[in-house]
């Protein structure tokens, strides 16, 4: 009798044409019914995510947005841009509520706590600035970290934020008082493109520019698991998230060289690759703009959001299939077994997929 072995696929249900240049953020609503899209374009697109048709555009800022979150009461979202602020949008009326401003630099990041009264936003400034939701106000500026901020997240319960930096540094932080309760490093202190808490806020989730993602038990001080060999990520800072369903437990990230990776969250092992349209790799991330451990902070360096030319493709190239750029945003439905990825220039789609289980024999 031959051996049977689960397999899990993802297939590529539904792709989301709306922006004109590179995808920075894909986050689901809390309830899994809507997906928020970022761009380049300077816009963010509302989608549906049963038929995904557009349900609306917001536009306001001035230059790209490089991040969406979204308010936990599903009303409101904010917005992280390159014209150095952060902008709350009303979702029933489309109208822009409030314009934050006191970043010196793009904003690069921003997460809302769990009650949605605090808004956390990272910036090239290399501080992490908490904002009051109700009145715009900033209630506290942090000099977090020594490099451009990248990531900034609240633990379920909303006492702690993590922050990361490429400075190579992950920070944890007392909302309340603000005060660094720790420092996270690793030995050869790679730059941190993005890091999150796990769902139960016992460790800490990021991806480095040396092609790898680790989860750090921090109450230790210490790695506890590594996922690389299935994914790229040298230049350009993507996000990765928890995927836990009945199929099973995995890490899912994005890569530069136009795939899609998923690890099992237990063993570390490549568990499943979602290719790209063009297997010759000639969208490599290597041509697609400059690293951002060359210095500066020009948007030409901003990785994760601007292409060299400013591209305008469709991305109707592997329509059906899989993107022909770099993934630079992953995010994962609440409850299903489904992954949103978002693409650089020229590809500017964002994607939907949808986990399988076949059986091998």
């Amino acid at each position: 009798m031959s051996k049977r072995s689960k397999l899990i696929e993802f297939r590529c249900q539904k792709v989301l044409e709306g922006h004109s240049k590179a995808v920075a953020s894909v986050k689901f609503a809390p309830s899994g019914r809507l997906l928020a899209t970022a761009s380049a374009d300077k816009t963010v697109c509302l989608w549906n995510v049963t038929t995904g048709s557009r349900i609306s555009t917001l536009s306001g800022h001035t230059c790209g947005i490089s991040d969406v979150a979204w308010n936990p009461n599903q009303r409101y979202l904010a917005t992280a841009a390159d014209d150095n602020t952060l902008k709350l949008w009303d979702l029933e009326t489309g109208a822009c509520l409030r314009t934050l401003t006191g970043h010196t630099n793009y904003v690069f990041c921003c997460n809302f706590d769990p009650p949605g009264h605090l808004l956390a936003s990272g910036s090239f400034d290399e501080t992490m600035r908490l904002w009051d939701v109700r009145t715009g106000k900033c209630l506290r500026e942090v000099p977090a970290h020594s490099d451009p901020l990248t990531a900034v997240h609240f633990a379920y319960d909303g006492t702690m934020i993590v922050s990361s930096s490429l400075d190579g540094l992950i920070r944890l932080w007392d909302t309340q008082t603000g005060h660094c309760l720790k420092t996270l490093f690793d030995r050869d202190s790679p730059p941190v493109s993005f890091a999150m808490f796990s769902p139960n806020a016992k460790y800490v989730l990021c991806n480095t520019l040396d092609s790898r993602v680790r989860i750090w038990d921090y109450e230790r001080g210490r790695i506890v698991k590594t996922y690389e060999g299935g994914h790229v990520n040298k230049q350009f800072c993507m996000t990765s998230g928890f995927c836990t369903t009945d199929l099973g437990h995995w890490i899912v990230t994005g890569s530069e060289d136009s795939s899609l990776c998923v690890y099992d969250l237990n063993t570390q092992t490549v568990l499943s690759t979602v290719p790209s349209a063009k297997a010759d790799g000639d969208t490599n991330a290597s041509n697609m703009g400059a690293s951002y451990g060359s210095g500066g902070a020009g948007a030409s360096q901003h990785g994760t959001f601007h292409g060299p030319n400013g591209g305008t493709g469709t991305g109707t190239g592997g329509r059906s299939g899989g993107h022909t750029a770099p993934v630079l945003a992953v995010n994962v439905h609440p409850s299903l077994p489904l992954i949103a990825s978002g693409a650089h220039s020229p590809d500017n789609t964002v994607r939907m997929w949808m986990a399988t289980e076949a059986v091998a024999e």
